[in-house]
């Protein structure tokens, strides 16, 4: 997803020029329209000149983004989201690490199939962590590459920052991210490589 640019928008009663984001979630129109069209209620989408049109939850909406970017922009929204578990290189049959628990449908279904080994055997790792403890325990012995699972958000008590500090203390380098739930956020971690002198 990740396309942005500064559109007339109209939709539910609202119009005006913003700068609107194409995310994962749906349309995103920042102040002064200020609304979010949710991707899992749009449907007949069409381009029309250069106006991305199509209907949602509350009614038709129109995006006038010109003609190529709209073009890009309904392409995108046609293609179906990668799933979690594409997300994660995970699919039945891989040698994974595992450290739980793993709470949330999300993550559950993601590891679906996946065959459980020890650290030693696994190709990949997937860790839910929520405290300091967790995150050293993980570093001591987890394969390489490994997924942390974290809380997300401003509330989150042991989030984001907190594991990669206590990550790269420990010798891991982050390398990507995605989110598992409205609460989850997963960092995918490798060993930093030795430096050669």
């Amino acid at each position: 997803m990740g396309r942005e640019a500064f559109a007339e928008v109209s939709y539910a009663g609202r119009s005006g020029k913003a700068k609107v984001l194409l995310e994962a979630e749906g349309i995103i129109a920042r102040r002064p329209v200020g609304m979010t069209i949710a991707r899992a209620s749009i449907r007949a989408l069409a381009v029309e000149g250069g106006d991305l049109t199509g209907q949602a939850d509350q009614g038709p909406f129109r995006l006038s983004l010109g003609a190529g970017e709209a073009l890009k922009w309904k392409a995108n929204l046609d293609r179906p989201l990668p799933t979690l578990a594409a997300k994660m290189g995970l699919r039945p049959g891989l040698a994974v690490w595992t450290l739980g628990p793993f709470e949330g449908s999300e993550l559950v279904e993601a590891l679906t199939g996946v065959v459980p080994v020890t650290p030693e055997q696994a190709v990949l790792g997937v860790a839910r962590v929520t405290g300091p403890e967790a995150a050293e325990a993980v570093a001591a012995c987890a394969p390489s590459p490994v997924w942390i699972v974290h809380d997300k958000g401003r509330a989150a008590v042991f989030g984001e920052a907190a594991v990669r500090t206590a990550m790269r203390a420990a010798g891991w380098i982050d390398s990507k991210a995605c989110a598992v739930s409205a609460t989850l956020s997963a960092t995918r971690y490798g060993r930093r490589p030795a430096e050669s002198g």
